[in-house]
């Protein structure tokens, strides 16, 4: 069931499956049906709506359900040959559904692959005003900065974690949202210190100061908060300094918490308790 290492003419080698699993494949073994392109019922839920279910009773053994070209999960799907080129041919099948949380999953795993190991694909999968559409793969905007979302209108987004997202715009040779608008402030502010007791939550990468804003403008469209290129923060809004000293810090799941800090600034140690239970 292992794949096989193969010598071409011209000198270079290719994985390949052996021939029983090819065989298996393409046979109705598994109740009367072929198993290559079914999903193992009870498998990885990332998988739902890209493949069919299929009752795999009897066949427990992962490596023979691999075999027989069943899906079990992403990471095995992806540890096969050709398995991405597999798995981003079902995402650009319309008729194929997928949510957006499971499609900023999807985008993580194939992330982590060698971009000379996959074939650029012609569609993907994408959010587009909050819709999942299929889009050409040469209009997709990987996106990685939260503060330029207003600007994103009628853009095919590839969602992924903002650590990740060089890795995926690398893999798939499309554009970052970074990259794609100027974001350059066009409102004056005033500095203010950030307090104390945010910098202990946030830790030692929090700006000391950020610009604050009557009304914030970017690019002649009104904002909340922009970090921009030089790491200057500016925000016009409580939430917005709140997300933007997140954002900076690189601790975004606490900028509720943060906001929380800014409002109320007594609820200090009250919150610090509440951290003994990350």
């Amino acid at each position: 069931t292992q794949p096989v290492r193969v010598l071409l003419p011209d000198g270079t080698h290719e994985i390949v499956r052996p021939y029983t699993a090819w065989w298996l494949r393409g046979h109705p073994v598994l109740h009367g049906r072929r198993p290559a392109g079914l999903r193992a019922a009870g498998g990885d839920p990332l998988l739902h709506g890209l493949y069919d279910e299929a009752d795999a009773t009897g066949f427990e053994d992962e490596q023979v359900l691999r075999a027989l070209g069943v899906r079990t999960s992403v990471a095995a799907l992806l540890d096969e040959p050709g398995g991405a080129a597999e798995l981003l041919d079902r995402l650009a099948d319309p008729d194929r559904e997928v949510s957006s949380p499971q499609l900023h999953a999807l985008y993580g795993a194939l992330a982590n692959l060698d971009p000379e190991q996959v074939t650029l694909p012609d569609e993907l999968r994408a959010v587009r005003d909050g819709e999942i559409v299929v889009v050409d793969a040469s209009e997709a905007v990987v996106v990685d900065s939260p503060d330029l979302l207003p600007f994103t209108t009628g853009v095919p987004l590839l969602p992924v974690r903002p650590a990740r997202a060089a890795d995926l715009a690398e893999l798939f040779q499309v554009r970052r949202l970074s990259e794609s608008v100027t974001g350059e402030v066009t409102s004056e502010g005033v500095e203010r210190e950030v307090p104390d007791s945010v910098r202990v939550l946030l830790g030692r990468s929090t700006p000391e100061t950020y610009v604050e804003h009557e009304e914030l403008f970017v690019d002649g469209i009104e904002l909340d908060w922009r970090r921009t290129r030089d790491g200057v923060l500016h925000a016009s809004t409580l939430e917005g300094v709140a997300a933007g000293l997140a954002w900076a810090a690189g601790q975004w799941p606490r900028r509720f918490e943060v906001a929380a800090l800014l409002e109320d600034p007594s609820r200090t140690e009250e919150l610090a308790r509440d951290r003994w239970f990350d």
